[in-house]
């Protein structure tokens, strides 16, 4: 889940709803926001396991593509507000 990947799933569902897409190259700061927000929900430990789901490793996979989105954020100049789980 590079950042790509977040903005991608969150434009599925923005497209279901008719809302307005966003676009990697184009974020506003609340965009930004919303993402760190849909990957810090992503991370809690329930999220992050499935419900005990998944393997172990897994969750260690999605855990490693969720901080990379953030890191990706955070090089284009946003950073993170209201967020607990990383």
């Amino acid at each position: 889940m590079s950042l790509q990947n977040e903005i991608d799933e969150m434009n599925w569902w923005a497209k279901a709803k008719g809302k307005p897409e966003m676009k990697i190259n184009s974020l506003s700061v609340e965009e930004a926001q919303s993402i760190y927000i849909h990957i810090d929900t992503g991370l809690s430990p329930e999220n992050l396991h499935c419900d005990g789901e998944i393997s172990a490793s897994a969750a260690q996979v999605k855990y490693r593509a969720y901080h990379s989105a953030i890191k990706e954020l955070n090089k284009r100049g946003f950073q993170a507000q209201d967020c607990y789980e990383f």
